[in-house]
């Protein structure tokens, strides 16, 4: 196996991993928007509870968070595609032979 075609095996594995860290963060956003939609839902049907507001706004900190870290693991993941598709459009007949 030549040293390109190990090289763009590389890069490729680099963009399956950061694949997977988009998805795992895009479950937990996920999971979080769920929750913040039930905590909103309550806090609407009791809006004197102090505890159910706390409780809100500690789930509204979380929701912002993971979607901050799955914009990045996004961003990455696409760096990440980028960085495989250049080296191959660069070396395709290289790893072709």
């Amino acid at each position: 196996m030549s040293k390109t075609a190990r090289s763009l095996i590389a890069l490729r594995l680099a963009e399956e991993q950061a694949c997977a860290g988009y998805l795992t963060a895009r479950k937990a956003m996920l999971r979080l928007a769920a929750h913040l939609a039930s905590m909103t839902q309550m806090v609407r049907e009791r809006p004197t509870r102090v505890d159910y507001r706390a409780a809100l706004n500690d789930v509204l900190n979380s929701y912002r968070a993971a979607s901050n870290r799955t914009r990045l693991a996004y961003s990455r993941w696409q760096r990440a595609q980028l960085r495989a598709d250049a080296y191959w459009t660069v070396n395709a007949g290289a790893v072709a032979a």
